[in-house]
């Protein structure tokens, strides 16, 4: 499969070095910032503009000893200015490249005697921003409560409803998730979010309509979560500790240290805790008129491990080397217990009473190691970029079925299970960017991943003396291989008060299931192409309206494949669908922006073959099972509202109302299944601040249910608080909340064929929360007086210009 694939990768990598311009000759000036005693200043901000226009063509900071060196510039007239929080702007005129070429500076600043006087101020980024093609909530610095894992950053971001463990979009169904735009799909996600610190999360992007440079992945909106880099020149480091309490105790701590001097920039961290979750869930079965009553607790603790390190290296002012790494495991040791109690209609010896028991364990770890170098060719724009991700997940688990107690009648055999697997997945992209002229821009890309994944499930039966024997109806170890190679090409413009952006993308993906059990192979292959298209306009200074368009692929993950049968207790059972299809989603989505903020949007859907989730039963041995199955179409209409809580005096926030109308059309279990259901969501995340500086967060969620596949939901809702106060000048924060304060927990209900279900999934609630965090070290993006502006702020305000 790799050597298919191998010289479409190469042959792409070619052409994109095709595009690539040669690099002319450049010019450089350097210089020395000091102060009335001639000591370097540190952290100050450099910024060298065009003479004629005023624009800014790049701006750094200078190093521990003031020293400063722009990055090259072609010929022209240049003015360097210089800006430090607590003295007096600096500027310098008529620099001429190339006659000024090499030419040391030396920049005296004169203290400010004004700003020293004054006080601390510190910016904080608005909690949402709309931006052309994605909706940002930035919950770094935003989050006045609690903020353990990333289940709880979900929280933050509008029209995002977490059910027990679940994450769910209001309306949306197959919601990608992507980590600094890194693809999860072969990884745990649940394990994901709930081991993942919070407190390391910069921001949160929701993307409806991803354009060329995103993987075409998935049918459902993306989330982006991008974690935290460190800006913070000099030592700087961070504690935090947490506990919880809701059914069992939960802990968490963790330490993160940064060293930024000169041209290197390093930051890692460790952490450690304990997940306590818990979750009954009851179901109500009719099997012709027997009836099934399964009552299941689930306490699943899980004792987590976590440590990161990342490194930036800029070897010369335009071209940088970095890496980053992730290690992330988990141990889990409990029980799920199950009773069912099965009423039959025509026994004369009464109902059948089962208890039992399944006793789970397992070991997951997962390493990611991201090496990446980036070269900017002028200040133009023109930008390389060169990445390889690489990710290994290791899993062990095993689970033991043990009946423990049976009334009456032949005992159910004890059922035990090994499931040892393992994951690599390889990820290499180049990513292009050439500027045409001041309002357009060119993108182009190529990537190219592996995956190999190895799962070997072994079942065993315990015989009549109760010593177990393989069980080979039920074991599989299987491999998948899946292999995607992908080209885009992606332009932006701009003209007067409109702009767009029109991309296309070509995906390539060959993958190959292979049971060893069974010496049975299954081959599929994908080419497409996927286009996308933005179109946007600022009707007024503070109103805007956009519409935009994207066509995408959901393959079917390798684990809904697989065939064989995972019992989770003696009536109930999971199997994959060796005949699952991908889904394609063609979608358009139109927007009102009003000052940057989400207000008003329209979005519709049209998914063939989605693929669904569904229980089956078998009516002559009483057992349902879950597996996926591709419906033949599946519409969906999406209004939402958005509004900020800002009109309200020294309350921030936002506030929405979303109505979903979704249409399953399609043959199924020898019926055309024709359902449609109109679901509604309201939500409010309000902040604010009460006397004693004392941070307050409220927010709630109230859905009214949608329709999954032949799940029909009923109306739940759930509310949070949290507190929290600063001390030690605002290095040390403690904060108290509590989750699910009120809630109405999961209702559903099946009648479909011959399946009548009653579904009720609770979760842990309330849970009573205690965190605190002290940031130490340096501190230099804050400076006595207010903030200074770095380097980033100048370019992005010439950019935002």
């Amino acid at each position: 499969m790799k050597t298919r694939l191998f010289p479409k990768a190469l042959g792409i990598c070619t052409a994109l070095f095709g595009f690539f311009q040669p690099v002319f000759s450049q010019n450089q000036i350097t210089g020395t910032i000091t102060n009335s005693k001639g000591d370097g200043i540190f952290y100050a901000t450099v910024a060298l503009y065009r003479q004629a226009d005023s624009t800014v063509v790049g701006a750094e900071s200078s190093d521990a000893a003031g020293k400063f060196t722009p990055k090259r510039h072609p010929r022209w007239l240049y003015y360097l200015e210089v800006n430090m929080l607590g003295y007096l702007d600096q500027r310098v005129g008529d620099i001429n490249l190339p006659a000024d070429n090499r030419k040391d500076f030396d920049l005296s600043l004169a203290d400010d005697a004004l700003t020293l006087a004054t006080v601390n101020v510190t910016a904080k980024a608005p909690l949402l921003e709309q931006r052309a093609d994605r909706l940002i909530v930035n919950v770094e610095n935003n989050i006045a409560s609690m903020n353990m894992n990333l289940l709880d950053v979900m929280k933050k971001v509008p029209g995002v409803l977490v059910v027990g463990d679940k994450l769910r979009m209001a309306g949306q169904s197959n919601v990608t998730i992507l980590i600094n735009g890194k693809t999860t799909k072969y990884m745990d996600v649940e394990a994901l979010l709930k081991d993942l610190p919070g407190d390391n999360i910069k921001r949160v992007e929701v993307i409806h309509q991803p354009g060329a440079e995103f993987e075409a992945e998935g049918t459902g909106p993306i989330i982006n979560i991008i974690t935290k880099k460190n800006s913070l020149f000099g030592t700087n480091g961070s504690f935090n500790a947490g506990i919880g309490k809701g059914e069992n105790w939960r802990y968490r701590t963790g330490l993160n240290l940064s060293h930024y001097q000169g041209a290197l920039n390093i930051n890692g961290g460790i952490g450690t805790g304990r997940n306590a979750w818990y979750e009954e869930l009851d179901l109500v079965r009719r099997v012709g008129n027997d009836t099934y009553t399964q009552e299941t607790v689930n306490t699943n603790p899980s004792d987590y491990l976590q440590a990161n390190l990342a490194l930036d290296w800029d070897v010369t002012s335009r071209h940088r080397l970095g890496f980053s790494s992730r290690w992330n495991g988990n141990r889990r040791d409990y029980t799920i217990k199950n009773i069912t109690d099965v009423d039959f209609a025509d026994a004369s010896d009464g109902d059948l009473l089962l208890l039992t028991d399944n006793q789970r364990k397992g070991d997951w770890n997962m390493l990611t190691i991201n090496p990446y170098y980036s070269f900017e060719i002028d200040t133009m724009g023109q930008k390389l970029d060169f990445d390889v991700n690489y990710v290994r997940i290791g899993n062990d688990a095993s689970n033991y079925l043990q009946p423990v107690e049976v009334n009456y009648g032949v005992p159910f055999p004890g059922q035990y299970y090994e499931q040892p697997g393992n994951t690599e997945i390889y990820t290499s992209s180049l990513d292009y960017a050439y500027p045409l002229s001041k309002d357009m821009k060119l993108q182009i890309g190529g990537r190219f991943s592996t995956a190999d994944l190895d799962n070997d499930l072994r079942s065993f039966l315990e015989d009549s003396t109760g010593v177990l024997q393989p069980n080979i109806l039920q074991s599989n170890h299987y491999l998948f291989e899946e292999d995607i190679l992908a080209g885009y090409a992606k332009m932006d413009w701009k003209k007067d008060k409109w702009s767009g952006t029109a991309g296309l993308r070509y995906e390539d993906s060959q993958s190959t299931g292979y049971s060893v059990t069974l010496d049975s192979t299954q081959e599929r292959h994908i080419g497409k192409l996927f286009p996308s298209a933005s179109l946007s306009r600022e009707i007024t200074k503070k109103l805007g309206a956009a519409v935009a368009y994207s066509y995408r692929i959901d393959r079917p993950h390798y684990g809904d494949l697989n065939p064989f049968v995972y019992y989770l207790d003696s009536y109930t059972y999971e199997r994959g669908n060796p005949r699952l299809r991908p889904s394609l989603t063609h979608s358009t989505k139109f927007s009102l922006m009003y000052e940057n903020q989400p207000f008003f949007n329209v979005e519709y859907k049209h998914t063939s073959d989605a693929m669904q989730d569904v229980i089956e039963q078998n009516d002559e041995t009483g057992e349902a099972f879950q597996t996926q199955v591709n419906l033949k179409s599946f519409k969906v209409l999406n209004i939402s509202l958005f509004f900020p809580l800002d009109f309200i005096p020294k309350i921030t926030g936002y506030g929405g109302f979303i109505a979903n109308h979704g249409k399953y059309d399609s043959p199924y279990l020898d019926q055309q299944f024709q359902q449609s259901k109109w679901d509604y969501t309201a939500f409010l995340n309000a902040n604010f601040t009460l006397p004693g500086k004392i941070d307050v967060e409220l927010s709630g969620w109230w859905n009214s249910g949608p329709l999954e596949g032949i799940l029909n939901s009923e109306w739940m809702y759930g509310t949070d608080v949290g507190v929290s106060r600063k001390f030690l000048k605002d290095k040390l924060k403690i904060s108290l909340g509590v989750e699910n304060l009120f809630n109405r927990f999961y209702h559903g209900n099946v009648t479909y064929s011959n399946v009548q279900l009653d579904v009720v999934n609770k979760w842990d609630a309330p849970v009573y929360n205690f965190q605190l965090s002290y940031k130490f070290g340096n501190q230099h993006m804050k400076s006595k007086g207010g903030r200074q502006s770095s380097a980033e702020d100048v370019i992005q305000r010439a950019q935002q210009n």
